[in-house]
């Protein structure tokens, strides 16, 4: 007499309906569960939830070049229009930023590269997680990267669904780890070496290009691996209690953002008032903008940014020895930051305190060696102290970078 290939219970001799292999008990456990992938099998996972997000990544990017904007180097304006992430506005009034930027791409390269990697693991997230709970994913960990690139760098816009594609990674990664999947063994240890090399390659590539938001990947990536291990114990239990079990994790992680996002609120909340100023420097309030950004310095005294703009609107207003003030507390805070030293020299010409200005000029030099400007400040100041020589140096060095387009 035939046994069940699972448990090994005896099968009835005679039965009516479909021929199985299977009990009674073990056919009605199976038919609760999603189908699973059997090794030697090819399964092609479904991508619905995966091509709804490009195509929303897609028309975002069109409607920004339908409206201008270029399609390889975007201006941080445009960025902004379309829902970038940046402090002054992301942790005022328009928190809704947080989420937007993630739709919002900074050229053809940098969305044809990201949704590359979407696609690839999009299909296998969606695979394993179900549509519902792998969007979701998708939208706490991009969240989570936008959280943590407005902790880290408030005050640079940021724009990119990598935060979110970084998230699946580190989702998969510890799903496809902890959760013991029934994927036929090679297969799984090709996919994760493949999501290390994913990751390993964009953070390293972030480390060395300036302009990637690695903030974002850390964040994304720090978000993605905490909600797959929280969902890999669940992955083999049947398909009501695993979406149970997700929908208490992902609420409970969307919790837990919400209140990290109050926190770099409290910590970082002087950014709002540094949009302000800039908004009203911009505007000819030149006032105004050095009201908000002394009410900035007083809220974050350790910052250096808001006594280098503080200095550099002094300087505008031609209130030297203020400007002489905010500038130095910009030096101590901050030693390599070029403007910081530059606009220091600046108003010490102006203060006739040439002395103090050669050195200022000569650290602006140090830290942007081809820069023209710095050069030939740096030959007057020389110049004011009667050391004609080295000025006439310093002028050539300045007349040189300008031939060269520095």
């Amino acid at each position: 007499m035939a046994n069940c290939k699972n448990c090994g219970r005896e099968l009835p001799a005679f039965s009516v309906g479909e021929s199985t292999d299977l009990c009674e008990d073990c056919r009605a456990r199976l038919n609760t569960q999603p189908p699973q992938p059997q090794v030697g099998r090819v399964v092609r996972p479904s991508r619905r939830v995966t091509q709804l997000i490009l195509g929303i990544n897609v028309m975002v990017f069109l409607a920004m070049v339908m409206s201008g904007a270029s399609a390889t180097q975007p201006t941080n304006q445009q960025l902004l229009q379309f829902g970038a992430n940046w402090g002054p506005l992301s942790l005022g009034s328009q928190p809704w930023r947080l989420l937007a930027a993630n739709y919002v791409h900074v050229g053809i390269v940098h969305i044809a590269l990201n949704m590359w990697c979407l696609w690839d693991l999009g299909g296998l997230a969606e695979l394993i997680f179900g549509p519902t709970t792998y969007f979701l994913i998708y939208l706490l960990c991009g969240l989570g990267g936008s959280v943590a690139s407005v902790w880290w760098h408030p005050l640079v816009v940021g724009a990119g669904a990598s935060g979110a594609i970084f998230g699946l990674a580190g989702t998969l990664i510890a799903a496809i780890y902890l959760g013991h999947l029934p994927f036929p063994r090679a297969a799984l240890k090709g996919t994760l070496r493949s999501l290390f090399i994913f990751a390993g390659y964009n953070l390293f590539f972030g480390a060395v290009i300036a302009q990637v938001d690695n903030s974002a990947h850390i964040g994304g990536l720090v978000t993605g691996l905490i909600i797959g291990a929280l969902l890999a114990r669940s992955l083999h239990e049947p398909l009501e209690a695993r979406q149970r079990w997700a929908r208490t994790v992902l609420t409970a992680f969307a919790v837990v953002l919400l209140a990290g996002f109050i926190i770099v609120k409290r910590v970082n909340g002087h950014v709002v008032l540094i949009g302000q100023a800039l908004n009203s420097i911009q505007s000819g309030q030149l006032d105004a903008g050095i009201q908000s950004l002394e009410r900035a310095a007083a809220e974050r005294p350790k910052d250096a940014t808001s006594f280098i703009l503080l200095g550099s609107a002094y300087l505008d207003k031609r209130d030297f020895p203020k400007a002489e003030g905010a500038l130095q507390k910009a030096v101590a805070l901050n030693p390599s930051n070029f403007s910081a030293q530059f606009n220091l020299g600046l108003t010490q010409m102006q203060l006739e305190k040439s002395g103090l200005a050669v050195a200022s000029f000569q650290n602006a030099v140090r830290l942007a060696p081809k820069s023209a400007d710095a050069e030939q400040a740096l030959s007057e100041a020389l110049k004011a102290q009667g050391r004609t020589k080295e000025a006439e140096a310093e002028f050539r060095k300045a007349e040189a970078l300008r031939k060269n387009g520095q």
